[in-house]
């Protein structure tokens, strides 16, 4: 079965799938299977069983891990022959004390003896249904936990009872529960309990409770990178990189459901849908996450709240800021939150980096704190913009947005955001970056702040750069002449610079639709209008605009023209010493020398040559190294 005709299960592992395609879609956790395997393996015909306990968090694959250890029982002879799993459902509402408990025992097994032992399977089923009548019996624990021993006997095999989220049935049952069931569990070896629970609850570490050093535990950690690149290729059949599995590793948390969530947009394309699936799963996990919250002493808690709201893995000043609180009580705090377990930290000691452990978490605050499904979006988009960056799929994540930001207006408010926070995302899907640049410009066309107006023209310029990248070359040119109208004439530096790049722009797009001229004419009013404005920024779209000149000027085989352009570029920009204006300058000589050669000018070229070697022979800049290696 491919990977695009497979059933994923993100939240119920196992139910309608076979024990083959459990084990086929188990691709992670190889490590936690063999320890719960080995402990199974020791428990048989041992005269007294040890018993196994999974913790982690939810979403990390514990019901996974589970359906995965009972088809193994039921496929692998060695388990086969002595060992039968009997799994309770994942919530065990209907158990409220021991009698409830060995009666869902009895009903799970008398199922999973349905295709082996059908007969016998009938007669538990009597069983079953006759005790459950009897509800007011005293001694009902009793005779239902005989009943699941004796069927054991009859089977000649242990019965491994697989009951999950143990902390949160220990809190429902009635009192003495928890001893009555460790008696059971200590003095009858036919009976082995692998549990799970989402945390290490307290009753586990109370020397006077009942669970003191019952269990040998078993953590499921987060995935790591190839554990993520494992998972990733089962789910969407498409092989990726450890560097470009590394985005949705922080993006998930390693966490084996977000990651298949998000896989499905991979193999889907929905923003919307992959959207939906997140905030169902916060709102199912709500009393979670708040239980979670509660538990930190307030101090933490804030400190884990800046994590969250935070997102990507942060310094210790950045969440410091963040959270309004000293570096140093803020680097304390974060120390005992990695202890807990709440959040995670990576890089050495002057590098750290620290990001909550559970990135659900961090969807789930969004969704909280901001109360619109547009901030995860704003995050989503720029996660998997890391991921697509340079792929051959990245035309699926482009034209899911250019779908999607036109008919949703989450994902048009989350393409915005992810745009202001990194204009360059949008060089992933261009054509949607138009749309949500229409959007800010629509926005701020009537307001006449100085903040708004620097906005303005921002997405001004930006919706331009996006219609040039998508191939859209006289829409570019429309957009373009469009900021020179309204803003041309502006003496405000920041937008003086943006009107510099336009007409810097103007001349690319010119030249792309083989308008030679006109692109010319775009450059000479950079320099006509901002070449005496001192700003380095500024500047660097003059002498931009300059050699462009230059080189349509070669193009052209006017190189008489191109030499002496070049030439100023060289004389008017040699005592700017900003590493990219000399870059310019550089390859501005270096083209010098290229046009005396074509020209059969060779001793003016070396000369030039010589020029470049005694200006920028000791450069330690990459690129002009590069210049100079030419």
């Amino acid at each position: 079965m491919s990977s695009k005709e497979r059933t994923i299960r993100k939240f119920n592992p196992g139910t309608f799938q076979s024990d083959e395609e459990v084990m086929q879609q188990f691709v992670v956790r190889r490590r936690e299977l063999d320890a719960a395997l080995e402990t199974v393996r020791d428990n048989v015909d041992a005269a007294s069983c040890q018993h196994l306990l999974v913790v982690a968090p939810r979403g990390r694959g514990k019901t996974m891990l589970l359906a995965r250890v009972a088809a193994e029982l039921r496929t692998n002879p060695d388990y086969h022959a002595k060992l039968m799993p009997v799994r309770f459902m994942e919530e065990s509402h209907e158990v409220f004390d021991i009698g409830d408990f060995w009666l869902e025992a009895l009903y799970y097994l008398a199922r999973e003896c349905a295709s082996a032992a059908p007969e016998l399977a009938r007669e538990l089923e009597g069983v079953h249904a006759s005790l459950a009548e009897e509800w007011r019996d005293p001694r009902l624990h009793y005779r239902a936990r005989a009943a699941v021993l004796n069927a054991a006997d009859r089977l000649g095999k242990q019965l491994v009872l697989m009951v999950e989220n143990l902390q949160a049935l220990c809190d429902d049952v009635d009192d003495g529960f928890e001893w009555e069931l460790r008696e059971s569990l200590q003095v009858e070896p036919k009976v082995m309990l692998l549990g799970t629970a989402t945390s290490w609850f307290s009753a586990l570490d109370d020397p006077q409770g009942a669970f003191f050093e019952l269990f040998r535990a078993v953590g499921l950690g987060p995935l790591d990178t190839k554990e993520c690149m494992r998972l990733w290729e089962a789910v969407t059949g498409d092989q990726v990189k450890p560097h470009e599995m590394r985005p949705l590793e922080i993006l998930t948390g390693g966490s084996p459901r977000l990651l298949v969530i998000v896989a499905d947009f991979a193999r889907h394309g929905s923003f919307r849908q992959l959207l939906e699936k997140l905030v169902t799963l916060v709102d199912d996990h709500t009393e979670y996450f708040r239980g979670h919250l509660s538990a930190l002493p307030k101090t933490e808690r804030r400190i884990y709240l800046a994590s969250l709201a935070l997102w990507r893995p942060s310094s210790t000043s950045e969440i410091a800021a963040r959270a309004r609180m000293g570096v140093r009580i803020t680097s304390s705090m974060l120390g005992r939150l990695v202890d807990r377990g709440a959040l995670t930290v990576e890089g050495g000691a002057r590098t750290r980096r620290y990001a909550a452990t559970e990135r659900l978490y961090c969807i789930y605050y969004k969704i909280r704190r901001e109360r619109d499904e547009a901030a995860v979006v704003q995050n989503l988009i720029r996660f998997m913009a890391m991921y697509y960056q340079g792929r051959r799929s990245a035309g699926e994540l482009r034209q899911a947005l250019a779908d999607e930001v036109v008919r949703d207006s989450d994902v048009l408010a989350g393409m915005a955001r992810a745009l202001r926070e990194d204009s360059g995302i949008g060089l992933l899907a261009p054509e949607a970056a138009v749309v949500a640049y229409d959007s800010v410009i629509q926005h701020h066309s009537e307001t006449t702040s100085g903040d708004d107006l620097e906005e303005l023209t921002s997405a001004m310029m930006n919706k331009a750069v996006m219609l040039y990248e998508a191939g859209q070359n006289r829409d570019a040119v429309v957009a373009h002449d469009e900021l020179v109208a309204e803003f041309g004439d502006s003496q405000v530096p920041e937008i003086m610079s943006t009107v510099a790049k336009a007409f810097f722009n103007l001349g690319l797009a010119k030249w792309r639709l083989d308008q030679p001229a006109e692109a010319i004419a775009a450059y000479e009013e950079v320099e006509l209008r901002y070449g005496k404005v001192a700003s380095f920024e500024v500047q660097e779209a003059v002498i931009h605009a300059q050699s462009n000149k230059a080189a349509i000027r070669g193009v052209l085989g006017q190189w008489e023209e191109a030499i002496d352009i070049w030439k100023r570029v060289a004389e008017n920009f040699a005592d700017r010493d900003e590493t990219p204006i000399q870059q310019v300058v550089a390859r501005a000589l270096s083209q010098i020398g290229v046009a005396q050669l074509v020209t059969g000018l060779p001793e003016s070229a070396l000369r030039t040559s010589e020029e470049v070697m005694d200006r920028y022979g000791r450069s330690s800049d990459g690129e002009i190294r590069k210049v100079l290696a030419l």
